[in-house]
């Protein structure tokens, strides 16, 4: 299963190379900002009311206009809700549309995310009550909903393929590059767009976050993320590494667990799906040279990955998050890690996990293990590696 592409939009930048700098430098690119209520406001009198939410978020905030007049036209651009014009912006920075060879009746798309259309919505129950009822944008209804991102991005590609929308806890971004890889593997899509991605909202007050591992506040974040999973390479084209192994399992955590409880029961489902992934590819523990987590609160998700990663591999793998710098970004969260896992093993450099003062290190091998877990009781694993080099393994 070979990644062809790989790309982020995050506060860092527009790029997977920015926003590795960030982490390799230990910034955090967290800022006051109001959050526009919608991408496209009605004109007139209630257009201010409608695009301002009058309250300023502590958050990662991509700060990028993306302008896509140019790609898909301004009329599109009018329609389009803040997460379709993420998701397809960082689809086009990242180089990653499928080229006029690829087939639209096998070209899929499949994305995580936790938020999409929330704005919208929002926007819509809150022209409708009050007691002052305000005209609604007709284009606010089609972009409230979870799928309307993933679908705005397969009409702009004309891809034809599997169209899905996972919303799976904080496992969907990872879940969106397994179930992405299964199709290719299966022979239903010779293409797939894997992405992550969702957005902040102006109705939320923000808040300044949980600890992260290095005992910083780590606020929400907005972001898209997205993998070209191919079969096979094209001409041109250049392997950026390749989906290895996958693994994903499930816990039925106790009716009230919490705490070091239900951390030990996250952390056996973690386990079993690092496991998986492994037995999948055919691979040694010791062939992992790094891991790359998403749970950044301190907390049994945390607790799981942490105690899973020692479990498998033992204390000294290094380990590298890059929720600290994005924010917690939801769906984009497994995406981002896939992608970040991709950079360090291209530069042979593990960003630190915790605060400052703390140094990057080398990779101890050739392949990285990406993990998410739910503190619902999912947990979701992906193995990559060496472009050249490694054995493919497809699902």
């Amino acid at each position: 299963m070979t990644v062809t592409a790989a790309g982020a939009v995050t506060a860092s930048g527009t790029s997977v190379a920015a926003l590795f700098d960030d982490m390799l430098g230990h910034r955090r690119p967290f800022t006051s900002r109001e959050i526009p209520r919608v991408a496209h406001t009605m004109p007139g009198p209630p257009d201010e009311q409608d695009q301002r939410s009058g309250r300023e978020v502590f958050a990662a905030h991509v700060q990028e206009p993306l302008d896509l007049t140019d790609v898909i036209g301004a009329r599109a651009y009018r329609s389009f809700g803040r997460d379709s014009r993420l998701l397809v912006y960082a689809v086009h920075t990242a180089g990653a549309a499928p080229g006029a060879e690829a087939d639209a009746d096998r070209t899929g798309v499949v994305l995580g995310t936790l938020h999409a259309g929330r704005n919208e919505y929002i926007a819509i129950h809150e022209a409708a009550g009050g007691g002052t009822v305000r005209p609604v944008n007709p284009v606010w209804g089609p972009q409230s909903g979870y799928n309307a991102p993933a679908a705005q991005l397969s009409i702009h590609l004309a891809a034809r393929g599997p169209n899905l929308t996972l919303s799976s806890g904080a496992t969907a971004g990872l879940d969106a590059v397994v179930t992405g890889a299964q199709q290719v593997g299966a022979g239903v899509c010779d293409t797939v767009i894997a992405a992550g991605l969702d957005t902040l909202c102006g109705a939320d007050p923000g808040h300044p976050g949980t600890t992260t591992f290095g005992g910083e506040a780590v606020p929400e974040g907005e972001a898209a993320a997205v993998l070209v999973l191919r079969d096979r390479t094209r001409d041109g084209e250049r392997a950026l590494t390749r989906i290895l192994g996958t693994g994903q399992t499930a816990a039925a955590p106790a009716a009230g667990s919490t705490g070091p409880r239900l951390a030990g029961e996250l952390a056996g489902a973690a386990e079993e799906a690092v496991r998986a992934a492994l037995g999948e590819a055919g691979r040694d523990a010791a062939e992992v040279g790094l891991a790359v987590t998403t749970a950044c609160e301190e907390g049994p998700a945390a607790e799981a990955e942490r105690a899973a990663l020692a479990a498998v591999f033992g204390p000294e793998l290094p380990v590298c998050n890059a929720t600290a710098t994005t924010g917690r970004a939801g769906g984009a969260d497994g995406v981002i890690a896939v992608a970040v896992a991709v950079e360090a093993l291209a530069r042979g450099v593990v960003p630190p996990a915790a605060g400052p003062g703390q140094r990057p290190v080398a990779p101890t091998g050739p392949l990285a293990l990406c993990l998410s877990v739910d503190r619902g009781g999912k947990a979701t694993a992906v193995l990559v590696g060496g472009a050249a080099t490694e054995r493919e393994v497809t699902a």
